[in-house]
This record gives structure tokens, C-alpha cells and sequence, in this order.
């Protein structure tokens, strides 16, 4: 009889990680300071003109797409594609619905195709540039990389007076900005608003370092700037984005509270949340270009009530008068950028008329259901991934970066093709892919394959018949 080899355990085969060569990388990280630090906008109140970015940004994308080689099914995954989905659908039904009623063209602001465009080409190169990165340094560099391009960002929105004063030329066709600069900081953003989005994706990801226990020292110095940030840009979306960043942090350390991590975590937020607060309202004057005797009071306000006529949000009545007209026409819509420019609405900057501030509404108002309930699809499955998987890096950053692009969402009119959210929302699709393949290799599904062995030497005594014992008289 041959002798039989023991067969050993089943030993999964190492999966194959993406590549990319140093121009790939080089591209990558290009793109990511390039979308994140907005410097289109640095360009446009500079040189006159932010062109020359938008080429830039374009040229990264096409070259990630060519020179990173993954599969895109492997790649983007079921909240990429949903992405894509929704800014072609938006842009084929919205140009559609141009064409058939007739809108006046007049109305027609030409660069909002070229920028969806642009969105979804910005978001399958970063998932192809992120998942290569994912695989040569791993979850905790690639993160710790894309923390350190948005803390720039946190201290830009600090300088905020030395940009105007000294980098700054005020091209007139953005002289506005200089209105909202005086007491409300936006770095290298148009609006603050926007600034403190931003400020808030950087405030996520240093959480998510101090929740996982990586870098303290480095999460919890950008938390504090961060944090900062958003206090001066004044941004009442801003205020709740983080306060709700904090509270989402602060339960999944309870479990932790006994040990001395937990306890040191819930001591910072307490400092950040009443500390921040009370030297923002006592001394922050003396970093505003034109203080204002009730500037205390203003901040006061921005956060708790809205007692002065000036300080009321119109939001709330440009969402109604939006949903108003989506009743109209729920299925398809009334055109694109008609809701950039809302009929009915007040003027805002340059004396156009608002948008409608909310980009859930301005796609169904557009475009119809379709792209709204692909939205509305795209960012459950994220936050779906985040909470269903075990609890990791890459899923809390899923978690947190989305939370602060809903809420971005639910504030403004262009979230969806604004470069700094597309980037995020590719980084957030590479990251739930790459939660997802961590979660399969570490927790195997199916049952175990069933080994035999050849009989041991225990074994045979085990079922070896009983001798029956002698009995002695």
C-alpha cells in the first residue's frame, strides 16, 4: 500500500495588489494637492484666470487611467459605479430636457457640463490612483498622506487675512469674496461654507487616527487646527458636521472608556467642543482683518439662534420654493442649471439669482428621480459598507468622510462636481473596496474543507477492543 502525504491546512494564496509606476504616483498625489488645496481658485484670485489648474487636473486624471492598469469592476465597486451613474444620468437628462423644452439659453451657465464631466473623471482616477497606493504603502500611510495635504488647507483657512493682505490681487470678477473675508475666514475656498467642509474632512480623518489609536501625538495637534478652522469660518453646516463627527467617535469609544485611551479620547473632545469655544468667543477679534464690537455676539448667534433679520438662514425658504417646482415635473425635471439659478429666488452674488443649496434637490429639480435616487444610493451604500463591516481604519474613514460630504450635500448646490468632494468621494470608493477585500481575508466565508489524516497512535488505542479484566479470589 502507498504511503499517503498528510494534507495540511488549506493556506490562502496571497491576493495580487495593484502597481503603479512612479509617474502613476507622481500624478496621483499631484491630483490630490491640486482638488484638495483648491488651487484653481489660488490661480483665479492671483493670475485672473484658473484654467490652467483645470488642465493640470485633467491631465492627472487621463494619466492615471492609462498608466495604473486594475479592473475596473475591482476597482470602483458598487458605490463607484453608482457615482458615475449619477453624474451621467444627471448631465444626459438635464442636457435632454434643455433641448426638448426650449429653456432660454440665456440662463445657461456652459461650464457645468465640462465640470460633471471632469467630476466623475476625477473620481475613477483617484479610486485607481488610491487602490495602487492602498497596495504599495497601506491604509495607515495613504491616510496619513491625505491627512497632511488637508491640514495645509486647515492653515490656509487660518491665514486667511494674510492671503488677502499680501497674496491676494482681488480680480474684480471676484471682489465679493473680499465681503465675506472680513469676518468669516475661507483660505483657499469661495465661500465659507465650503472652507469649512473641508475643515471638517480634516477633523474625520484625525479622528479616525486617535479612534484606531495611530499617530496621537499628530491627530490630536490637526484635530485642534481643524477644529479652529471651522470655528472661523462660521459655518453653522460646519458646526453640526463636526459636532456630529465627534458624537459618532465619542460612542464607539464607550466600549473603551475603562482603559486610559478612552478616557484621554472623551478628555479632548470635551476641550475641543467647550474650550474651542470660549477662546473663540473672547479673543478671536484679534485674528479678524475689520473686527466688529459685536462680533462675540455674532458667533454667538451663528451657532444658537438667528435673532438679527441679516444673520437668518434663506436656505430653508429656498428649499421650499425648489421642492415647489420639483413637484411640477418629479420624473425628468426642468433642465439643467435651472436650479443654479432659481427662478423666484433672491439675488445673490453678482446679482444673479441663488441656487437652491441643497444638491439632492438641485438633481432631482434637474434632472429628475433618476439621478436623485442614484444619489440617495451612492451614499447609503457607503455608510452601509462603513457600519456592516468590521470596525477598521478604512471603514471609520468611509464612515467619516462620507457623514461630511452628506452634509455638504445638504447645504450646497455643487457638491456632487466641486474637485476637493470628487477626490474625497474616489478616495472614500477605493477605501470601501479595500475594507471590503481586508474584511474577506481576515473573516473567510464558506465552510472549511473537510481534512482526513491518517489514523495516529492515540486514535488506535482510542478504539482498540477493552481486555477484560482478571478477577482475583
Amino acid at each position: 500500500m502507498q504511503n499517503q502525504t498528510p494534507v495540511g491546512p488549506l493556506v490562502r494564496s496571497p491576493a495580487r495588489r495593484p502597481s503603479a509606476s512612479r509617474l502613476a504616483r507622481l500624478g496621483f498625489w499631484t491630483l490630490g494637492v491640486l482638488t484638495l488645496v483648491n488651487l484653481n481658485h489660488v490661480f483665479n484670485m492671483t493670475v485672473g484666470t484658473g484654467w490652467p489648474i483645470t488642465l493640470g487636473i485633467a491631465f492627472c486624471c487621463t494619466l492615471l487611467c492609462l498608466l495604473v492598469r486594475i479592473p475596473l469592476r475591482r476597482n470602483l465597486g458598487l458605490p463607484g459605479f453608482l457615482i458615475v451613474a449619477t453624474l451621467a444620468s444627471y448631465l444626459f437628462i438635464g442636457l435632454s430636457v434643455v433641448l426638448v423644452t426650449g429653456v432660454e439659453w440665456y440662463l445657461a451657465d456652459i461650464t457645468i457640463p465640462f465640470r460633471v464631466g471632469l467630476a466623475a473623471l476625477i473620481v475613477v482616477a483617484t479610486t485607481f490612483g488610491a487602490s495602487a497606493e492602498l497596495g504599495r504603502l497601506g491604509i495607515e500611510y495613504l491616510l496619513k498622506r491625505i491627512l497632511i495635504i488637508l491640514t495645509v488647507t486647515c492653515i490656509f483657512i487660518l491665514a486667511t487675512p494674510f492671503l488677502f493682505e499680501y497674496v491676494y490681487t482681488m480680480p474684480a470678477h471676484l471682489s465679493d469674496v473680499s465681503e465675506i473675508s472680513r469676518n468669516r475666514f475661507v483660505g483657499t475656498y469661495t465661500d465659507p461654507t465650503l472652507a469649512g467642509g473641508v475643515a471638517c474632512y480634516t477633523a474625520g480623518l484625525a479622528l479616525v487616527f486617535l479612534n484606531g489609536n495611530r499617530y496621537r501625538g499628530l491627530a490630536a495637534l490637526v484635530l485642534i487646527l481643524s477644529s479652529m478652522a471651522v470655528m472661523v469660518t462660521f459655518s453653522r453646516t460646519a458646526f453640526l458636521t463636526l459636532a456630529g463627527l465627534l458624537l459618532f467617535f465619542g460612542l464607539l469609544s464607550i466600549s473603551s472608556l475603562r482603559s486610559r485611551r478612552g478616557r484621554s479620547f472623551v478628555v479632548l473632545m470635551i476641550a475641543l467642543i467647550g474650550g474651542g469655544y470660549v477662546l473663540l468667543l473672547f479673543s478671536a477679534e484679534s485674528f479678524v482683518k475689520e473686527p466688529s464690537p459685536s462680533f462675540s455676539r455674532l458667533v454667538w448667534l451663528r451657532t444658537f439662534g438667528a435673532e438679527y433679520q441679516n444673520l437668518s438662514d434663506p436656505r430653508m425658504t429656498l428649499w421650499s420654493l425648489g421642492w415647489s417646482q420639483i413637484i411640477e415635473s418629479p420624473l425628468f425635471g426642468r433642465g439643467l442649471w435651472l436650479f443654479h439659478n432659481l427662478e423666484g429666488a433672491p439675488r445673490c452674488r453678482m446679482g444673479i439669482l441663488c441656487g437652491v443649496h441643497n444638491s439632492y434637490l438641485m438633481l432631482w429639480g434637474e434632472a429628475g428621480i433618476i439621478p436623485f435616487l442614484l444619489y440617495v444610493f451612492f451614499t447609503g451604500s457607503l455608510l452601509w459598507k462603513s457600519l456592516m463591516l468590521p470596525q477598521s481604519l478604512a471603514t471609520n474613514a468611509v464612515a467619516a468622510l462620507t457623514f461630511v460630504f452628506v452634509m455638504a450635500s445638504l447645504t450646497t448646490d455643487g457638491a456632487l462636481y466641486f474637485p476637493w468632494h470628487t477626490f474625497i468621494l474616489g478616495l472614500g470608493c477605493a477605501l470601501a473596496v479595500y475594507a471590503a477585500r481586508e474584511s474577506r481575508d481576515r473573516y473567510p466565508s464558506g465552510p472549511r474543507p473537510v481534512v482526513e489524516r491518517p489514523p495516529q497512535q492515540d486514535d488506535l488505542a482510542a478504539h482498540a477492543t477493552p481486555r477484560p479484566r482478571s478477577h482475583t479470589t
